[in-house]
């Protein structure tokens, strides 16, 4: 069985996302290959708008698009390839080994199609077959890659799925040189032994130094305000030590402003204790967030009850997709609505969020949340029934509190059996509305800050934080705030 390879340049990406420490990664990824004795030719596929170093090269293929089936069948055709491997340009820590493997398990099975899960994006492949491709129909929608359509369908297709140890998707990281995040993380781990790792070192490389994965804040949860006009039996604001007030827009564009110099996309939560869209300057930091380009996605988590005309024609206006809205609506009708939320504003949160979903053409930018306790429980089959009726995504919340400030409801515990570094002293920057940053999301009161943003930088917060992470990640839980009985080390919405 012949194989050859197709090393795939993703749309947008210049030569300096392909270069890692100075080196061209599709050609060292090519010599790599040509040394594991596995493959025959190999090929180039790069966006119509590349102009660097792959361009005008004889084996290199122009595209209009993605990989979908019909950018296959045309691939096949114009190589005379039986099999191709799959292998993104920007990948500068792929292992020729781990592909040896899978190229001898597509062929040890006569595979149509093999690829792993438990790898990273950046540390395996994909290999397609030809008898694959002639099986599958022409398709219209060019949104939607071969890889996605056989998965989502993988019963049909003789698939062998890869498995590698040792298992690191915990880490939840990739390798690939045109996510700077990534880039960074691997930046660090090179820095380590100063080469780039194997693939079986890379777990004991980052445990022994944690603070590789220490890049910059990829959450930002920014309280606007602590004001809210329900009284939510699961809410914590009537435990804090003093109301929270308004954030200035000065202070948030000073934060914006301090994130530029991460150089690395981020997402926005605006959260905390109260309701945001109440802070009168709303769609003035809302417009600040949507109008800066590192941050990939603006999370609103709201009750609904102002989320109406004025908050759909923003949307309209700026919201760009990059918008997602949240909205905390913990009941079935106007009795159950209003047991759980202090008062009924039932009806006009329902008529809010069916408006809005006549916005959300792709169904991933408008969710409803509600939280898993006693409470909701006897009517949480119809409420999905309903919800998903309308084809508005779910979000089943854990109850979070707040290590006992507030009374456990949860009639189940979630948890996993195996604690993990906590993923919020990792990825969070919290900030309350008077702008000091929290230990974390759990700190409501701030007494255990690392800083007053209106006088610190974000980078010197997260300086003083990083050690917080390290300790945790070694299992050393800190006692103030007490750590050890904390369960929201494993979660998160996005």
């Amino acid at each position: 069985m012949s194989l050859d390879a197709l090393i795939y340049i993703d749309n947008d990406l210049a030569d300096s996302d392909l270069s890692f420490l100075d080196s061209f990664t599709p050609f060292d990824i090519a010599s790599m290959l040509e040394k594991t004795g596995t493959i025959e030719k190999i090929f180039y596929s790069i966006p119509e708008s590349y102009t660097g170093r792959l361009k005008g090269k004889p084996e290199s293929f122009p595209r209009i698009g993605n990989d979908d089936p019909n950018f296959w069948k045309e691939l096949f055709s114009k190589t005379g390839s039986a099999h191709f491997v799959k292998i993104y340009g920007d990948s500068p820590f792929l292992d020729g080994a781990i592909i040896a493997d899978m190229a001898g398990l597509h062929q040890k099975y006569l595979a149509e199609f093999t690829y792993s899960e438990n790898l990273p994006p950046g540390l395996s492949c994909e290999i397609v077959s030809k008898e694959l491709i002639d099986s599958i129909p022409a398709v219209s929608d060019e949104t939607i890659s071969l890889s996605k359509a056989v998965k989502s369908n993988i019963n049909q297709f003789d698939v062998e799925l890869y498995y590698k140890d040792p298992d690191i998707r915990d880490k939840r990281i990739g390798f690939r040189s045109g996510v700077k995040r990534d880039r960074r993380i691997m930046e660090n781990l090179y820095g380590i032994h100063k080469r780039i790792p194997g693939y079986a070192e890379i777990r004991d490389i980052i445990d022994n130094n944690p603070a590789v994965l220490y890049v910059s804040p990829s959450y930002l949860e920014i309280e606007l305000t602590g004001e809210c006009g329900l009284d939510c039996i699961f809410c914590y604001r009537k435990t804090l030590k003093k109301a929270h007030g308004r954030m200035e827009p000065g202070l948030f564009r000073k934060i914006l402003g301090e994130m530029k110099n991460f150089d690395i996309p981020y997402s926005v939560c605006f959260g905390g204790s109260g309701e945001p869209l109440i802070h009168p300057n709303f769609y003035e930091m809302l417009g600040l967030a949507a109008d800066e380009p590192l941050i990939a996605d603006i999370i609103i988590e709201t009750n609904g009850i102002l989320a109406g005309d004025n908050y759909k024609n923003f949307l309209m206006t700026k919201g760009s997709g990059r918008i997602k809205t949240i909205v905390n609506i913990n009941g079935l009708d106007s009795g159950t609505y209003t047991a759980l939320h202090g008062t009924d504003h039932f009806d006009a949160v329902m008529r809010n969020i069916l408006s809005l979903r006549e916005l959300d053409g792709s169904g991933q930018n408008l969710f409803i949340q509600i939280m898993k306790i006693n409470e909701t429980e006897p009517f949480l089959d119809r409420y999905y029934d309903f919800w998903e009726s309308h084809r508005v995504q779910i979000i089943l919340q854990k109850q979070n509190t707040y290590m006992g400030r507030i009374s456990d409801r949860r009639y189940t515990d979630l948890s996993p059996l195996e604690r993990t570094p906590c993923w919020h002293l990792l990825r969070d920057l919290y900030v309350l509305s008077d702008g000091r940053a929290g230990f974390c999301k759990q700190d409501v009161d701030g007494i255990f800050s690392t800083g007053d943003l209106k006088a610190d930088t974000v980078q010197d917060i997260r300086n003083r934080a990083q050690d917080n992470f390290i300790k945790d990640y070694r299992k050393k839980y800190h006692t103030n705030p007490d750590c050890r009985n904390c369960d929201e080390w494993y979660t998160f919405n996005f």
